[in-house]
């Protein structure tokens, strides 16, 4: 262990005594350019509602959180609806139906998102309880 430090060190000292310092001109333009790739990152907190055969409507508060401006899309997925079963979804104020096949598009956000969203899931004829899970990706 203390010759790798004393390796370091002295890989560290090599460098710093042959390299040259910048010196700039006193009319020289000053500038510099700073960029950092950060990857984009989505979630949702508390993203499952259930519906029940007794309650046309289940409501829910989500919190997104969402930090690329390209848009991200709201998905639902569940179980397949048998023939009969309707549910719409009201997310942060704009509806869709959801499909039969148990997974459905809800939304396409535009932007960084970060705050609460309510969710509302209004359903007819269900047979059996509906748990909806939502998620977020990233475009």
């Amino acid at each position: 262990m203390q010759f790798k430090t004393l390796v370091a060190y002295g890989a560290a000292s090599l460098i710093m005594a042959t390299s040259q310092p910048a010196f700039a001109r006193d009319n020289a333009d000053a500038g510099m350019q700073v960029s950092a790739r950060i990857p984009a990152m989505c979630s949702l907190s508390s993203s499952t509602t259930i519906a029940s055969e007794s309650q046309s409507i289940a409501t829910s508060r989500f919190f997104e959180s969402c930090n690329t401006n390209r848009g991200f899309q709201v998905v639902a997925s569940y179980r397949p609806l048998v023939e009969g079963e309707q549910a719409d979804v009201t997310y942060d104020g704009l509806s869709s139906s959801l499909e039969a096949s148990g997974f459905s598009l809800v939304q396409f956000r535009q932007g960084a998102r970060h705050g609460p969203v309510d969710v509302e899931v209004a359903t007819e004829q269900l047979q059996s309880p509906l748990a909806i899970s939502f998620a977020m990706t990233p475009v």
